[in-house]
């Protein structure tokens, strides 16, 4: 089954000390929002933050197709910034996953 062109989310949860918000926080704003929604499939971003619990951070961006998160796949690697490794560092623990909305049969 092929999900090239259907709509998707990337889903990241991220776990940060306290002391680490901040900087999480202004780096998710000067640098990797406006460099994620410059990448072709990208359409939105939202981020929250737990009310209880853990992971602290949420992610969702919205994608055109699930396809536009692989070329972004992960942290790190030949195309990250110093400050981009040097957040991610301070992280805790982090997850990523694409989901592809459903076609469902009509009712």
């Amino acid at each position: 089954m092929t999900h090239a062109r259907r709509p998707a989310v990337l889903v990241v949860t991220v776990e940060v000390a306290e002391e680490d918000v901040d900087e999480l926080n202004r780096w998710y704003e000067e640098e990797h929002r406006p460099e994620k929604l410059s990448l072709p499939g990208y359409v939105g971003l939202r981020r929250f933050r737990a009310s209880d619990g853990a992971p602290k951070f949420l992610a969702i961006y919205e994608l055109e197709y699930p396809d536009a998160a692989a070329a972004s796949a992960g942290g790190g690697g030949p195309d990250a910034t110093r400050r981009m490794e040097e957040v991610m560092t301070t992280w805790k623990r982090w997850d990523r996953s694409v989901w592809v909305e459903l076609e469902l049969p009509p009712s």
